[in-house]
């Protein structure tokens, strides 16, 4: 038997979780997610902000520290241009 929704929501995450209460007031939501409801990149993310704030902090260590978090996938020039604009 099908049932139809309004919203999809893939991942259940805090922005999935998010959107799923908000859109749950203007129709009926279903959430997809992984084996296990917590097993989300919200709760392996670190957070934070790529800011020089002291010496000896360098740009480079936060732009290698987040290439490192990101598994060597995000985009280089992003990560520098977020590293070099948190002040």
């Amino acid at each position: 038997m099908r049932k139809k929704v309004d919203f999809l929501v893939i991942g259940s995450g805090v922005a999935g979780l998010c959107f799923a209460l908000k859109a749950a007031n203007y129709g009926k939501v279903c959430m997809v997610t992984k084996a296990k409801v917590d097993d989300t990149s919200t709760k392996y993310a670190q957070g934070g902000i790529a800011a020089v704030v002291y010496q000896p902090d360098t740009y480079e260590k936060h732009i290698q520290d987040t290439m490192i978090a990101g598994d060597e996938l995000s985009d280089r020039h992003i990560v520098e241009l977020k590293a070099a604009s948190s002040p």
